[in-house]
């Protein structure tokens, strides 16, 4: 990259080729290159970044750090709350992602995956009104959303709503539902 030739501490060129490398796949070089970012101006993208490569190696604790610092460095940073709120899912605390799932949707409204997200989260609390809510939210702001027709069917389906959950799993199908391993 000549950028990087000329002017090796251009910490912006760093952070767009570490998202070059995680769109490749390369998490480790993306890894490489937010560090150097962050080494050489830490800013809540390069963290939030770095976040992100952290959780596509399955490193959840480092993936909730660069997160936590992007929040500290940028307070209005919707998506920093909302990948933080993945990994506090992911970590089992479902009480930690709500509140971040709510704050990013309090900084962003439109934010379809944060509603998804939080719907996730009230299922596995057991509140099915407010996961119906998100899930429905999550469609209207994104109607080829199919996972959350998936989320809201299995929702009415232990509602006992059976045909609302067969339409519901009926649409994600169309639009191409496909579980994750």
């Amino acid at each position: 990259m000549p950028s990087l030739r000329l002017k090796p501490d251009y910490a912006e060129a760093f952070n767009s080729r570490g998202v070059v490398h995680r769109a490749k796949s390369d998490v480790g070089g993306a890894l490489q290159d937010f560090t150097e970012a962050i080494r050489l101006k830490p800013d809540a993208d390069a963290f939030y970044n770095r976040g992100l490569a952290h959780y596509d190696n399955g490193d959840v604790g480092g993936a909730l750090q660069d997160y936590s610092e992007a929040i500290r460095l940028k307070p209005d940073y919707a998506d920093a709350f909302y990948g933080r709120g993945l990994v506090r899912h992911d970590k089992g605390d479902v009480g930690g992602a709500l509140q971040d799932y709510n704050e990013a949707i309090r900084l962003k409204p439109d934010y379809a995956e944060a509603f998804y997200s939080r719907g996730l989260a009230r299922h596995v609390k057991g509140d099915m009104e407010g996961a119906l809510q998100d899930f429905t939210e999550a469609i209207r702001l994104k109607p080829d959303y199919a996972e959350a027709f998936y989320g809201r069917g299995f929702v009415r389906r232990d509602k006992g709503d059976v045909g609302g959950a067969l339409q519901d799993y009926n649409e994600a199908i169309r639009l191409g539902y496909k579980p994750k391993n």
